[in-house]
């Protein structure tokens, strides 16, 4: 047996997210699907570096899987590319050390938001941004962003669902916020997420920006560990996984 790890990009409209489950399309069983009929193996099983929610995208995904074939990485990679639907995309397959896992080797995630802040929509970065056609206040927002970053507890950050972590504890290594033209874009790095965390956390910066709540409110919210306190959950579509470091 050989593990491989791929790493991988997609455009996540199409998908209930990553992980295969009884109701809609994943990107998972997408995979499993051509990776069996690739090796010739009756069921492979590929393990993701996280979940992703519904209609969230990456462009740096990685996941793995043990095989017995002896088909060169090469090889997987573009048959892969050949069998996958087109808004998917393997950037590399590669032999790694068979300690290697995607989820649980993983040392930090960096994901982007990205925010278009105009009155007119936006057209080819519609899939890709929330549409805010208010105007926001960068300072105010960038300012809201240092008392996230650390080891803090972000019960008031996430949305509840699912399996329920033992621990709301979470550590941001960083957070950037520019602007580039029309588009807002928010970058942040954690060692893991909570379920919509980052959502959350960009749906309270846009009420900063728009003056509904100020920046010096974060630490009070944090210490709440109340959801009620924070923003709404942003939208999914402006989030994309840029990279796992391991």
């Amino acid at each position: 047996m050989r593990t491989v790890k791929l790493v991988i990009g997609f455009d996540g409209t199409r998908y209930e997210g990553w992980q295969s489950q009884k109701k809609g399309k994943t990107l998972q069983e997408v995979f499993e699907k051509a990776l069996s009929q690739i090796l010739k193996e009756k069921k492979v099983d590929l393990i993701g570096s996280s979940r992703t929610d519904s209609g969230v995208h990456a462009k740096g995904f990685v996941a793995h899987f043990r095989t017995h074939s002896v088909l060169k990485d090469a090889k997987i990679k573009d048959a892969l590319n050949y069998y996958i639907p087109r808004d998917i995309l393997v950037y590399s397959a590669k032999t790694v050390s068979a300690t290697f896992h995607a989820r649980y080797g993983a040392k930090s995630k960096i994901y982007q938001y990205d925010i278009w802040c105009s009155k007119t929509r936006p057209l080819f970065e519609a899939p890709f941004a929330l549409w805010h056609p208010h105007a926001l206040n960068l300072n105010k927002m960038k300012q809201a962003v240092r008392h996230f970053v650390g080891e803090h507890d972000f019960s008031a950050f996430y949305d509840k669902g699912g399996d329920m972590p033992k621990s709301a504890v979470r550590s941001i290594r960083r957070i950037s916020i520019h602007k580039e033209e029309s588009m807002i874009r928010i970058q942040m790095e954690g060692s893991g997420f909570l379920r919509h965390m980052i959502r959350v956390i960009v749906g309270t910066l846009i009420e900063v920006g728009r003056g509904k709540l100020a920046s010096q409110a974060i630490p009070g919210i944090l210490s709440s560990k109340d959801r009620s306190k924070a923003g709404s959950t942003a939208k999914a579509h402006g989030l994309t996984l840029l990279q796992v470091k391991y």
